[in-house]
């Protein structure tokens, strides 16, 4: 099954680069656009900005930017997994935020409180036994228990996503239960794809800081920026890719047991 996650999710995105920037393209671009209009307006941000220094009107330019790329999130991956599922296509210019998307963005952000509601108790305990531990002690133990206890359970959970944005909306509960089995494989198949492109973002990031020397610190910025974006969307496609193989997985799975049954 591992096996089976990695390569749909693989051939998915690669034999259908095409869709990849239709899905992607224009959303993207309006994000291009907009950092660079944050840029331009904040200038260049490092470690010694001083956060206060940033004009109120630069802070909701970065407040537009996100709100953008949060709804940019929830209308790429619904149209991906519409397209991995249902073979719908969308347009060359493809921005479209509706009913659907905004019931999707609400999946998503309850699965993000769903996941931090988790993570605060473990987070909490390993904090107090912190006093009878090294700091890296600890640390690594917080990182172990979420990773290996509670991230494949959520991942499981992340089946709600590909049911809501084929209009086939499933409780948590029951998404959890579809998923068994499946995520242990579904978390490493994300981690497997996406270490590479990870790997390779920050060696040209490395790279680009080495090249840009004596450059303005905006020109380096925008081109990290640029290649960064690139490199998410491969990785963010791949994420949703995954999700999907393992929804069919595991329609299939149930289908399976409800005809032997």
């Amino acid at each position: 099954m591992f096996k089976r996650l990695l390569t749909d999710s693989f051939s998915l995105v690669f034999q259908n680069l095409d869709m990849v920037f239709k899905v992607c393209g224009t959303w993207v671009g309006i994000q291009i656009m907009l950092s660079f209009v944050v840029i331009l307006t904040v200038g260049p941000i490092d470690e010694a900005t001083d956060p206060a220094s940033i004009p109120a009107g630069a802070v909701l330019l970065l407040l537009l930017n996100v709100t953008v790329a949060i709804l940019a999130a929830a209308s790429i991956a619904v149209a991906w997994h519409r397209f991995a599922m249902l073979g719908e296509r969308p347009a060359t210019v493809f921005v479209r935020f509706g009913a659907l998307e905004a019931r999707f963005l609400w999946k998503m952000i309850l699965l993000v409180l769903i996941a931090i509601g988790v993570s605060i108790p473990v987070a909490v305990v390993f904090s107090l036994l912190g006093g009878a531990f090294p700091l890296g002690v600890s640390m690594s133990a917080t990182f172990a228990v979420l990773l290996f206890l509670i991230m494949p359970h959520l991942m499981r959970l992340n089946l709600v996503l590909p049911a809501a944005a084929l209009e086939r909306p499933i409780g948590f509960l029951e998404a959890h239960r579809l998923g068994q089995g499946l995520g242990w494989r579904m978390l490493w198949a994300v981690i497997v794809l996406s270490l590479p492109f990870w790997l390779g973002g920050a060696l040209i990031d490395h790279v680009l800081s080495l090249t840009g020397t004596g450059l303005p610190l905006i020109f380096v910025q925008i081109k990290v920026m640029i290649l960064n974006v690139l490199l998410q969307i491969l990785v963010t496609v791949l994420s949703i890719s995954v999700i999907t193989a393992g929804y069919r997985a595991a329609t299939e799975q149930a289908m399976t047991q409800a005809f032997e049954d």
